[in-house]
């Protein structure tokens, strides 16, 4: 099941206003998008109204994402909550004025249906924290042998080098 918003009385009469609820499981979001669910289902609750040839969809998604640790490589589980707002019109003029607009941008489309998946995947990623880490004290990786810090201590030097005189410490090192 894709998250299609079926617009064919909607379209046609203004002011008119519907209620939208999706839900993708796990393995329907992984065969439609590139996003990995960690538990649970990927949710959409909103509305959708049509004013002056332009349905206006708004709406929450809420979701449990999977991602791996930015700094160790460990699994994450990300609660994500973000809101959605998208206007979409079948009058090629309408789609014109709002990408001459700096404001809002409203998406063309035609027949009877909206896909809203690729707008939901969009708003999603946009609502990701730019740093995933497992804790916030994660301490990553050994540069040197790749032994995760976080669970074993390695024996591999951890002295800074700065890259500029890198070269002397090998010399050094070969003296």
């Amino acid at each position: 099941m894709a998250m299609i918003c079926k617009v064919d009385q909607l379209k046609n009469i203004d002011g008119f206003v519907g209620e939208l609820r999706f839900e993708l499981t796990k393995a329907e979001a992984a065969d439609l998008c590139r996003l990995e669910l960690a538990e649970g289902n990927l949710a959409f609750s909103g509305r959708a109204e049509h004013r002056n040839r332009v349905i206006h969809i708004t709406g929450v998604i809420e979701l449990i994402l999977a991602r791996p640790c930015d700094r160790c490589g460990e699994p994450v589980s990300i609660p994500l909550r973000c809101d959605f707002a998208e206007d979409f019109t079948n009058v090629p003029e309408k789609a014109d004025e709002g990408a001459m607009s700096e404001e809002e941008e409203v998406h063309f489309f035609s027949g009877d249906e909206i896909d809203l998946l690729p707008y939901v995947e969009q708003a999603i990623y946009l609502a990701l924290p730019m740093k995933t880490l497992c804790r916030p004290d994660c301490k990553g990786l050994c540069p040197q042998c790749g032994t995760n810090l976080n669970e074993n201590e390695c024996s591999c030097d951890q002295s800074p080098i700065d890259p500029r005189l890198a070269v002397l410490a090998d010399l050094l090192n070969k003296g």
